[in-house]
Order: C-alpha cells, then structure tokens, then sequence
C-alpha cells in the first residue's frame, strides 16, 4: 500500500489547503499568504514551502493530509495510546510501512475467507506479539476495514491495555455469562476500529476460552466486522493459544531476533497444526536497541511461509 505522500498525490489548490492548516491550528491566515507566495516563487509545493520557511513540520504536513484522505492516524495521540505503536503514531514511518506488508501479505493468503480472522501467536512472551496485533488492527482500520482486535489472552500477561479504552468488563465477563456480549469499545482516533479487551483474569482461562465458546461469541460480530484480529497467551507457557487459534481457523506465528529459538517456532507450529489451526506466516521481529521489555516492538520485517527444517 502505497502511503499518502505530498509528492505522489495531485494537491488542493493554495487556499484549500491552507485552509486545512488554519482549522487545524497550525496557521495564521497571514502565514498562509507568505507561504503561497514563496510557493509561487520557488515552485514548489504548499507543504514543501511551509517546511522551507519553517512554519510547519513534515508531520504536521503529514498529519493534514492524513486527513484530507481520510487516513485514520493519531499524530495527536489521545490519553493512553500506547507509544510503541509506529502505525498510530508515525504512519509514515518504515517501521509502519513494514506493517502494512505484513496486512498485505496476510489479506493474500487468505482471500479466500469470507472474514479475514488470524490469532497472533508467539512461543514465549516479549516476542512483540501484542504489538503485531495491535498493529495489524490499525492497519486494517486505517484501509478501511471493520477491525474488531480481541485480547484473549486471560493470563496476567494479557492484562495490558494500549488504546486507553480501559480494563473493565470484557472477553473474560462475557465468556462467562457475567455480562452482555457487545464488541469492546471504540478505539479513540480510529473509527473503524474496536477492541475486547481480556476482562478481569479468571482462575480458570483455559476452560472460559473451550472450544466453542469464543468461536460462538466471533460469530455474533460477522455482521459487524470484516477483520478479526486475536492476541493470545505465549504458546509455550499455556495451551490457551492452541484453544484459540482452533476457534479462529488460523494463525501467524512471530518471532524475535536474537531471542526466539527456532525450535521453539516449529514447536510453536507443531502445536497449532495439532490443534487443527493452518499457520499462515511466520513474522521475524527486530527490537530497535536499549532493553526490550514486553511493551517494546518492531520494527516488523517481513511474513514469511514457514519451512520445517531437518
């Protein structure tokens, strides 16, 4: 998918867009008039002279004509968005570049379904699986897709809340019975896109989550969404993600560099194809340096088919 860039789209006539700047806050009508007419004597594009006389930065270019078409961002991040997500935050960044591939590498493989549905599952925790997930939903909202991303990790690993939509009721609560079944909560900045959250942590997570319970509950939402996204427990502390990757029919498996043995991924594999789960992709993450915790990610670098070795 191609960003917008302001080189590779025809722009708005002068005033238009400078009109756009002024809403936004980001301009004085004045201002406007002075970059329009180094526009006119350079040659040059309305956002190209805002940056050259330093009245605006690329992202405030980027985030105006993020809007102009309609490209869901958060450049103006709301309360509680977490930091690491690139494609929030810097959607024009290589790092969210490499997300979309991955969108696109996924939304091939499986054409073929009437809803696009894949569990993110990763063999121990840390890998940047929560991230993938994450970002995978903004990206398919950001494309124009109903995205209905599903925290059905129960364990207190999945406890973890990176759109600020909060950490009431959720999957936990409606799996049992304790609440109404509704599709999460609007994530703030990206209208297409809602996310379940895990609810309070159950004693029992591996007998909420049995089979077909949350296969029972994705189904209520067919109507309602054209994306499903699902993040699950690391495969190798629980048989959780084997339970959800079997309900939602398939899965891409992450891995991290310089952390991530590749047996474990072909165990990781071995278990999903046991549970009757296809594994679509294998996708190799790379922490860009300083100390990874679980609440660091990418860069993303690509989804490739897994090869069994040996």
């Amino acid at each position: 998918m191609n960003t917008p860039q302001e080189s590779s789209v025809a722009e708005p006539s002068p005033d238009k867009i400078g009109d756009r700047f002024v809403h936004a806050g980001l301009l004085t009508p004045d201002q406007v008039a002075r970059i329009v007419a180094h526009q006119q004597s350079h040659g040059v594009r309305f956002g190209e002279a805002a940056v050259q006389l330093r009245m605006l930065t690329d992202a405030d270019v980027q985030s105006v004509l993020s809007q102009q078409f309609r490209y869901a961002t958060a450049l103006q991040p709301p309360a509680g968005i977490d930091p690491s997500l690139a494609i929030a935050l810097s959607p024009f960044s290589g790092e969210a570049e490499a997300v979309r591939r991955v969108r696109a590498e996924l939304s091939i493989r499986l054409s073929a379904l009437p809803k696009l549905a894949v569990a993110v599952v990763s063999p121990g925790a840390g890998e940047g699986k929560s991230y993938l997930a994450a970002s995978l939903a903004v990206a398919y909202a950001q494309s124009g897709q109903r995205t209905l991303l599903v925290n059905a990790n129960l364990r207190a690993s999945g406890q973890r809340d990176l759109f600020g939509t909060g950490l009431g009721e959720g999957l936990s609560t409606m799996l049992a019975g304790r609440t109404a079944v509704l599709p999460g909560s609007p994530a703030p900045g990206f209208p297409l896109l809602h996310v379940l959250g895990p609810g309070p942590q159950p004693p029992n997570p591996l007998e909420i989550l049995a089979e077909p319970a949350l296969e029972r509950l994705l189904a209520r939402f067919s109507e309602d969404f054209d994306v499903f996204i699902v993040d699950t427990p690391a495969a190798g502390q629980s048989s959780d993600a084997q339970v959800i990757a079997r309900q939602v029919g398939q899965c891409v498996l992450v891995g991290r560099q310089h952390v991530t043995r590749l047996q474990d991924l072909a165990r990781a594999e071995e278990q999903m194809a046991t549970a009757g789960a296809l594994t679509v992709g294998v996708v190799y993450n790379t922490f860009d340096g300083g100390e990874p915790g679980p609440r660091r990610g990418g860069p993303l670098r690509r989804l490739r088919s897994w090869v069994r070795r040996g």
